[in-house]
């Protein structure tokens, strides 16, 4: 996977209740490379993810993957009781400079 990472993501599993997230921004070098995200539904719910994870397709998938209809929920049903992680405290929602030039989505896997 190319860095600078695609903007749209699916976690394989729920992150603050939820599984679909924009690439915000971006940083670090080597393997020390992070990816701030935010979900698609609630722009209050993001967290700092490092690459290394980010590149584990057991973890998350580049694009949008859509989800089995037991899993979808509506945006209160996935507001309600989320738990904030540490991660949350460093995101920040200012875009990376590039942020109109990244693709949306890995072009090699679609």
């Amino acid at each position: 996977m190319n860095w600078p990472p695609n903007k749209a993501w699916t976690s394989t599993t729920s992150r603050l209740g939820f599984r679909h997230f924009v690439a915000i921004n971006y940083g670090g070098k080597g393997s020390d490379r992070w990816v701030n995200l935010v979900s698609v539904l609630d722009g209050q719910a993001r967290l700092r993810v490092s690459w290394q994870e980010m590149k584990d397709s057991s973890m998350w998938n580049s694009g949008w993957q859509q989800l089995p209809k037991l899993e979808a929920k509506t945006a209160d049903d996935q507001i309600v009781n989320q738990q904030i992680d540490q991660n949350t405290q460093e995101a920040c929602l200012h875009p990376s400079e590039d942020f109109d030039d990244r693709p949306w989505f890995d072009q090699e896997n679609n």
